[in-house]
């Protein structure tokens, strides 16, 4: 079994936007924010990183919030604020975006 090793920041951030992110050692990994979905292959974010947007621009970025990072073997779990309210706000823009996109398919 493998041991997860937690770090906290000891500090908040102010001016980041809250996202969680989960790494998969050499296969890549993806970056879930309210506004935005990151998508990328191989160890480095920076190689074939894909974007969707998923609505506004973010807002509400000067209210400080926890950062977190898990680690166990290969998989890296990262986290601004706190990741549940992360993964429920990014599913209000996508039921959004959804929306808007039906209406303007139907006329």
């Amino acid at each position: 079994m493998a041991l997860i090793e937690r770090q906290n920041s000891p500090a908040r951030v102010r001016g980041r936007e809250r996202g969680f992110e989960i790494q998969l050692g050499e296969l890549g990994g993806f970056e879930l924010r309210p506004t935005r979905l990151f998508l990328w292959q191989g160890a480095e974010r920076a190689e074939d990183l894909r974007v969707l947007s998923l609505g506004r621009p973010p807002r509400n970025l000067f209210l400080p919030r926890k950062e977190s990072e898990y680690q166990a073997g290969a998989v890296r779990m990262r986290s601004v604020g706190n990741p549940l309210m992360t993964m429920a706000l990014a599913a209000v823009q996508t039921t959004r975006a959804l929306r808007r996109r039906g209406s303007s398919d139907q006329g």
